[in-house]
């Protein structure tokens, strides 16, 4: 199988001198295409950090990076491109826009035709329990915006997904349907990276990264993570990892 990405030695911080944050550390990481790939960890661990520098909003500092073939950025990369869909956890979307209207500016930056927004549109609207396309984006709750952002990330099929805590307030019966969904277009090919602070929903992930101060802990598929220490909850193995690493239990 082929890789989608790939990253060795990546550090990214913020800030200078008596300021500095180091948040990605000599980081690695290789994903392979067509697979859901898990991301867990506390908050501010670098999670999104790290999202953000796959996506190319952020360039490393250094270290390699390679997305897609390519790196994020660069001259001919499809990074940041319509080759990737991004929900991130912060709401961004215009408020003044209606729900059709969302998707018909979205979709045509993709370049897609009317025909095909006003099909997914209606997919999309059904599948995550989202209101009627005129409901101005301003006037919905807070969940509903935060459906409405990874409708936008997965209206033009990407190659590539990438998901900021996309479950969070998400009731158990939708959460279920959008997980059976990421199996569902990675199995024809996407790869899809999440972040997630539900730890029993990572478990459903081909591949985990357990990661805290910037740094993976441990990755590989959840039943690999679990069995040498006769865990039976991948929270059991990553409270272990945490302690051993010098970081106590807090998650």
């Amino acid at each position: 199988m082929a890789t989608a990405i790939t990253l060795a030695r990546l550090h990214r911080g913020y800030g200078s001198g008596r300021g500095r944050v180091d948040v990605l550390q000599d980081f690695r990481m290789s994903i392979e295409e067509g697979t859901i790939y898990g991301l867990l960890g506390p908050s501010g661990c670098g999670k999104t950090t790290l999202l953000n520098v796959v996506l190319g909003r952020l360039v490393p500092e250094s270290g390699e990076i390679d997305v897609l073939g390519t790196r994020p950025g660069g001259a001919g990369s499809p990074v940041p491109g319509s080759a990737v869909g991004y929900s991130p956890q912060e709401i961004a979307l215009y408020e003044d826009l209606s729900i059709a209207e969302t998707f018909l500016f979205h979709g045509r930056l993709h370049g897609m035709g009317r025909d095909r927004i006003a099909e997914r549109q209606a997919w999309l609207i059904g599948f995550l329990d989202l209101p009627g396309g005129d409901r101005q984006v301003g006037k919905l709750s807070g969940g509903q915006k935060r459906r409405i952002s990874l409708a936008v990330a997965l209206l033009h099929e990407p190659q590539l997904l990438l998901l900021d805590e996309p479950t969070v307030g998400v009731d158990p019966e939708l959460r279920a349907r959008i997980w059976g969904h990421l199996r569902k277009i990675a199995d024809s090919g996407t790869t899809v990276i999440l972040t997630t602070h539900y730890i029993d929903e990572a478990g459903q992930a081909d591949r985990v990264g357990l990661m805290r101060g910037g740094k993976l802990l441990a990755e590989d598929a959840p039943k690999a993570l679990m069995e040498p220490h006769g865990h039976t909850s991948l929270e059991q193995t990553f409270l272990m990892l945490c302690r051993r690493s010098g970081g106590g239990a807090s998650t």
